[in-house]
């Protein structure tokens, strides 16, 4: 168990970050969608 902690651990952690950040910044691309969209009618 020692050893799994040691070696194994922080590559899982950092994997699982960079999954979650690409989860999130999927989820976010609606909200930018619509701000833009929401700009794009107050420049007219």
């Amino acid at each position: 168990m020692n050893e799994f902690l040691i070696f194994y651990a922080p590559f899982l952690v950092i994997i699982a970050g960079i999954a979650l950040s690409f989860f999130v910044v999927l989820k976010d691309d609606v909200v930018t969608k619509n701000e833009v969209k929401e700009s794009e009618k107050t420049d007219v």
